[in-house]
């Protein structure tokens, strides 16, 4: 038993400036007479928060992303390219990830040529910052057998030139024509796992919950060689619930679980690749939807028979209701996650809230999304329903906070700082009127954060245990 006290404690009731702690749970808490002639911490005066939850990321991606040519911030083409000259790796392929065009100069796409220019004899990937692009230089091209006369595949876009030839440019699932072809070997995505755990563990997580599929198996070993230092509640490939080697779900060995599987509806903001209701004020495009209605509807109702819960990937609006069309069809009540909720209108927020599906929002998105984001969708109503956290609060949704890790910084701390100050990397506050209180803030990355793991009984609040819990 223990007690910490002389602390500012954040409860569901207000800051408490004690606690005691007994066998992994909080038996008192109290704001004056704590208890004496036991073990005590002082505080002194620091701040006591629930355990911070992170509610969608990519711990495989973001260990990866530690070790490949990180191009975040990269003004220019040419700064992008003294990048790649400068970048050295004993790796097959070269990759990077990061680049946006909305910051470059001329907002201008790269060209494979702009590539060849710097490396000609190596194939070479560069990841948007939102991953749902790529620039890859001619070699890659050669490799994965794409050119003219390649057509683009269901729900992705090769881009060309007025020639008809690949300009290098690959968006949504024609990524997968190439993806293949770069590989790492188990110990590698091991290690790349263990580094983005460690990377977690550092901004002070304690709960996570990745996208990464084809993994569950290295989950596992780690578990049981002791290296999970947080709790892993793990989102799999919705293809993965045919294989052989795919849990149950409802597995659970710890501090692993797994109990849902990632869809995407559409890609993403900055790409213009998410799929709209309203074409794009600045380029009249209405995005890319990955799948219809009816094979959304489909593949939701394939997962329901598995018992796996449903997290799906939408940014714009078109997705946002062909999510919510399939949850509605299928009459999904298991907790449905909509990742991302970026572009909405009123008649999806009442539907979302109607129907339970849990709003997964990422606030760090601002910082870069604010810089451009009025050019993508102008000033039309559905600007009102854009990042719109404090309205989903207020409508009763639950919403959940995440970072998307490796796209943004896994810290919890700036995740609640663009949720309360929502100001873009220039400073500037983007619709002041959806900012979120401190209490808000912190609510949606610890409570909310629980919530979407099914884990609201034990976690994601500093409050007395009144009955016995099962302890993992």
């Amino acid at each position: 038993m223990t007690l910490f006290y002389n602390a500012k404690i954040y409860t569901p009731n207000g800051i408490v400036s004690w606690m005691l702690v007994k066998d992994g749970t909080i038996s008192e808490l109290g704001i004056s007479n704590p208890p004496v002639d036991i073990n005590s911490i002082d505080m002194k005066e620091k701040i006591i928060l629930p355990g911070l939850i992170d509610a969608h990321l990519h711990v495989f991606g973001l260990g990866r992303h530690l070790e490949v040519l990180r191009l975040k911030g990269s003004g220019s083409i040419s700064e992008m390219q003294n990048k790649l000259s400068e970048y050295s790796t004993d790796n097959e392929w070269i990759e990077g990830r990061g680049w946006d065009q909305g910051i470059f100069e001329d907002k201008r796409y790269p060209h494979k040529d702009d590539l060849d220019r710097i490396v000609s004899d190596k194939p070479v990937i560069l990841f948007r910052a939102c991953h749902h692009i790529a620039i890859v230089n001619s070699i890659a091209l050669e490799i994965a057998g794409i050119d003219a006369n390649t057509t683009d595949p269901e729900g992705g876009e090769i881009e060309r030139d007025a020639k008809g030839e690949p300009t290098g440019i690959l968006k949504e699932n024609a990524l997968r024509l190439i993806t293949p072809f770069i590989r790492q070997s188990r110990e590698i995505r091991k290690r790349m796992i263990l580094a983005g755990i460690k990377e977690c563990l550092g901004m002070g997580l304690t709960s996570v919950q990745p996208n990464d599929g084809g993994t569950w198996d290295i989950y596992k070993e780690l578990q049981e060689e002791g290296k999970l230092p947080v709790r892993v509640s793990l989102t799999l490939n919705h293809d993965e619930l045919s294989r052989e080697n795919t849990p149950t779900p409802g597995s659970r060995i710890n501090r692993l679980y797994f109990d849902r599987v990632k869809l995407f509806a559409d890609g993403s903001l900055g790409a213009q690749t998410a799929a709209m209701r309203e074409a794009y004020t600045d380029t009249g495009k209405l995005g890319i939807p990955i799948y219809s209605q009816e094979e959304m509807n489909d593949l939701v109702a394939v997962a329901k028979k598995a018992g796996a819960r449903v997290e799906i990937h939408a940014i714009g609006d078109r997705a946002a209701e062909i999510m919510i069309n399939a949850v509605e069809f299928n009459n999904i009540t298991d907790r449905p996650i909509l990742t991302h909720a970026q572009i909405l209108g009123k008649d999806l927020v009442e539907r979302i809230s109607r129907l339970g599906i849990i709003a997964n929002i990422q606030p760090p998105f601002i910082i870069t999304d604010g810089v451009w984001v009025d050019d993508r969708i102008g000033l039309s109503d559905r600007r009102e329903y854009s990042y719109a956290w404090k309205t989903m609060l207020d409508a009763g949704i639950h919403v959940a906070g995440g970072s998307d890790a490796p796209i943004e910084s896994s810290n919890p701390l700036l995740g609640m700082y663009s949720a309360i100050f929502r100001e873009d990397i220039n400073g500037k506050v983007w619709r002041e009127e959806e900012r979120l209180s401190f209490d808000e803030a912190l609510q949606i990355y610890t409570e909310g954060g629980a919530y979407a793991m099914k884990e609201e009984h034990r976690l994601g609040k500093l409050e007395k245990v009144i009955w016995q819990i099962l302890l993992y």
